[in-house]
């Protein structure tokens, strides 16, 4: 299924229990990583049925910086191809990439780039959120991670 605009809209108030088939919702656990590799059928590094003996090798990439690190094309936001719909938005210090691998730092996060929106697995509310803007996703994590360098980067989902 392609991913639209109205799909990802569907998403907006679900916990991870609403969306993950393989019932991997651990309520101390980042799914950041874990919805947007639902929402666009990822499989990348560990997987969600890769945390029961039952179900492994199945699900969606469940870690942030193993997403980053396996995608082919990715970068600096602001080098972003020139299709945005679609697109994965990371948000971390510039200091946690390097030579374009995101090291395993727990201030990261991913979201999806649609119509202008960011849309994205909140731990705190334990649900998917819309960010209005790309600005308004940027402000959010530089206000929860701090530092001068927080910075935004892209990836294209395989």
């Amino acid at each position: 299924m392609a991913t639209t605009l109205v799909s990802l809209r569907d998403y907006v108030g679900k916990s991870i229990g609403d969306i993950c088939s393989n019932g991997f919702s651990t309520p101390t656990q980042n799914h950041c990583a874990h919805f947007v590799s639902h929402a666009l059928g990822i499989q990348l590094g560990m997987l969600c049925g890769d945390m029961a003996w039952e179900t492994r090798k199945t699900g969606a990439s469940i870690r942030c910086d193993e997403l980053y690190n396996r995608l082919v094309s990715k970068g600096e936001w602001e080098d972003k191809p020139v299709f945005a719909d679609g697109l994965l938005i990371f948000v971390t210090s510039a200091a946690n990439v390097r030579n374009g691998v995101m090291a395993n730092h727990p201030r990261k996060h991913v979201g999806i780039h649609f119509g202008g929106q960011v849309f994205n697995f909140s731990n705190s509310q334990s649900q998917v959120v819309a960010d209005q803007s790309v600005e308004a996703f940027h402000n959010k994590f530089k206000r929860s991670y701090g530092g001068q360098d927080i910075s935004l980067f892209f990836g294209v989902a395989p």
